[in-house]
């Protein structure tokens, strides 16, 4: 992988990325028990702890919220 990676000029991705994107992703569809599971870990704080990232994302609603207040 990492020849490829390489040869197509992509730089900073490594297998745990893609381990981190995929937790991310079921965490975000499924909850963290799913991703957990799916790693392999016996505990979702790990998983936690190191794969998903963290939502960034903010409710367009606090916004509105804070701004009639």
């Amino acid at each position: 992988m990492r020849d490829v990676l390489a040869a197509a000029g992509i730089t900073g991705v490594t297998p745990h990325s893609f381990r981190r994107n995929v937790a991310t992703t079921i965490e975000r569809a499924a909850g963290a028990d799913v991703a957990a599971q799916l790693l392999g870990h016996t505990s979702t704080e790990i998983t936690v702890k190191h794969y998903i990232e963290p939502n960034t994302s903010i409710d367009a609603r606090t916004a509105t919220i804070l701004e009639t207040s």
